[in-house]
């Protein structure tokens, strides 16, 4: 960790986050410094003793920082360079924290766009699980999220919530493990995406009728219907999103 390339190099860092464990805190920091493109790709990441005074830790705690930070496809160790940042297409997307992190940092409009994309691959197929093999439960949670949803149409904040929470139920409704990690690992940039798409009231009513449609077809049981409505209901969030970042 010998030499740093930054996108400023008068930009000062933001304090380091206090939450977990010491080496998550230094790992989150420096996540959010290389999504965030604070530190850029294919740049080495300061000197070890510069790392160390900077965060106040040990050897071993930052060590253990750039391990997590190698594990999830940021950060690689290098002969004769160091600890390298790794491009993008490296990192690990399905990983929560860099998600979550990503989120933080602005949510890059493409990556927003490709999670749409991952949805509409992903969900329809989900919501035919849940309709034909589906528990009590699951519906239950789907219909409370939508209850949500109607109750919060003219508070946007509550309202994406209560959008996010509905998505993350109908890919646990469909009792697959698999579907289960993909929506841990999308919360956060989930809620970014919805917060794009749905930002007033008026847009959180245009949004309600295909939720809706998806809710009928899962309580009659009916895997095709729920299928299309959710498609149906994807394909238009995507025009949402695009239309925002042509605003953008």
């Amino acid at each position: 960790m010998d030499r740093m390339l930054t996108a400023s190099s008068a930009q000062t860092h933001p304090p380091v986050r206090r939450a977990g464990s010491r080496s998550a805190q230094v790992a989150g920091e420096l996540g959010r410094r290389i999504v965030g493109r604070v530190y850029l790709p294919d740049a080495t990441l300061p000197a070890e003793a510069a790392l160390l005074a900077e965060f106040g830790v040990s050897r071993s705690v930052l060590r253990d920082a750039v391990k997590s930070l190698e594990s999830k496809g940021l950060l690689e160790a290098r002969q004769r360079r160091g600890t390298c940042v790794m491009p993008r297409h490296h990192w690990n997307m399905l990983d929560a924290e860099v998600l979550g992190w990503i989120a933080e940092s602005g949510a890059d409009p493409l990556l927003l766009l490709r999670l749409t994309e991952l949805r509409l691959i992903v969900e329809p197929g989900a919501c035919a699980l849940a309709a034909q093999k589906g528990g009590a439960a699951g519906l239950q949670r789907v219909e409370a999220a939508w209850a949500r949803m109607q109750a919060a149409v003219d508070q946007p904040e509550a309202f994406v919530a209560a959008d996010r929470d509905f998505h993350i139920a109908l890919l646990t409704a469909a009792d697959n493990e698999y579907l289960a990690a993909i929506c841990t690992a999308i919360t956060a940039a989930l809620t970014v995406s919805l917060q794009r798409t749905n930002p007033t009231a008026a847009s959180n009513r245009t949004a309600l009728p295909g939720h809706e449609r998806i809710v009928i077809a899962l309580r009659a049981g009916d895997g095709a219907a729920a299928a299309s409505a959710s498609r149906e209901q994807l394909e238009d969030a995507m025009r949402r999103l695009r239309a925002s970042v042509g605003r953008a």
